[in-house]
């Protein structure tokens, strides 16, 4: 990689006026570099999905691979690039926060103005991606709402990161992608052989890791999902107490309300009716 930050000769590379929210999804080869001496106005993002970048900031060389996201702050000087022997395939985004997204980017730093992250659960990749994909699509749209649409997916991308390093504690990927399984499935049942092959572990093994790291079982968890989801229901739909069951998985209202009744002190209907302050 060029020692460009060294070079005052180097040919510096032009970024989109700050304001903008600019993205786009880059695939490329050996050569391709970009080079910022006092780097941009606004933020810039990249989130890797296969092959290696380089960045080179302050001296120091950070390599990153799949997975891996790359925040620099304003005025962060850069320089970056594919390496020899890759093909460097990423989505990035220049853009200006708002400003309630300023606490969700206090985030360590690698180095000075960079913020250097990585993704080790395959669902949170996945949904990042999601959210990169609609940006990029927003943001080429010439409709009335692109421009809104478009800062909706980049504060969706904002959250997910923040809610990644929230969940930063030592959570073994497998059950990250366990819960994430159960939450997008409320409606559904499962033995727990089906979901211990959902993240290739025996029965035994799931359970015993998944309380070690959640403190409750697998059906404990489960079950407070679906309660949690149903409390949200209540409070934010009309919908019959009886569909609001029907959507996280109750078979019997009369079950539902018997477990929601026990779980937050208050039957379903007494929730929705303003009683949440007796509740857990």
């Amino acid at each position: 990689m060029a020692e460009n930050l060294n070079d005052p000769a180097t040919k510096e590379t032009e970024a989109p006026p700050p304001g903008i929210l600019a993205s786009g999804h880059f695939r490329q080869p050996y050569g391709y570099s970009a080079y910022r001496s006092r780097g941009t106005r606004d933020w810039l993002i990249t989130y890797t999905l296969s092959g290696r970048g380089q960045y080179r900031l302050h001296g120091e060389v950070y390599e990153c691979g799949e997975g891996d996201i790359v925040l620099l702050r304003p005025g962060a000087p850069h320089d970056y690039a594919t390496p020899e022997d890759s093909v460097w395939e990423f989505v990035w985004a220049h853009f200006v926060p708002e400003p309630r997204w300023s606490q969700r980017l206090r985030l360590p730093e690698r180095a000075p103005g960079m913020i250097f992250l990585s993704l080790e659960r395959q669902s949170a990749r996945s949904r990042l991606l999601e959210a990169f994909r609609r940006l990029i699509r927003y943001s080429r749209d010439n409709g009335e709402l692109s421009g809104l649409l478009s800062l909706n997916a980049m504060e969706e991308i904002v959250l997910l990161i923040a809610q990644n390093e929230t969940r930063r504690a030592p959570l073994d990927p497998r059950i990250g992608d366990l819960l994430d399984f159960l939450s997008a499935n409320l409606e559904r049942s499962f033995t727990l052989q089906e979901l211990a092959d959902q993240v290739m572990l025996s029965p035994s093994r799931l359970s015993h890791l998944f309380k070690e790291q959640t403190g409750d079982s697998v059906l404990e968890t489960f079950l407070k999902l679906r309660l949690k989801h149903a409390a949200q229901l209540l409070r934010h739909t009309t919908l019959p107490v009886s569909e609001v069951a029907e959507k996280v998985g109750f078979r019997s209202p009369f079950y539902f309300t018997k477990q929601f009744t026990s779980y937050y002190g208050v039957s379903p209907s007494k929730y929705r009716s303003g009683s949440e302050g007796n509740a857990r």
